[in-house]
């Protein structure tokens, strides 16, 4: 059974480490509001995410991203979700947690 994880808070919060710990193979992370700094190529944060299984997919929301001027800043492994894209993944995933 897989998983949607939906972060909206940036690395060093609880919540981000609170998902890293139950995120498995085959699950996916959407990060969202603030959590898409998270996705910065390079930055600290990042980091704590370039460890994770290749088989845990990493998408930012792409508004969110937008939104902050961040779209040519993700780190490479980065999938930018538009809405629809959110909503293929609710219907992929047999759970959605959400991480504030």
């Amino acid at each position: 059974m897989t998983t949607l994880h939906l972060i909206s808070k940036p690395a060093g919060h609880p919540a981000v480490s609170q998902a890293l710990s139950v995120a498995q193979p085959g699950d996916a992370l959407l990060f969202l509001g603030d959590g898409v700094t998270t996705l910065m190529a390079g930055s600290q944060g990042f980091q704590v995410l370039a460890d994770l299984d290749r088989e845990i997919t990493l998408y930012g929301l792409a508004a969110d991203i937008q939104a902050r001027g961040l779209s040519t800043r993700l780190a490479e492994r980065v999938v930018m979700a538009d809405d629809d894209l959110f909503v293929t993944l609710t219907a992929q995933h047999a759970r959605t947690l959400s991480w504030f």
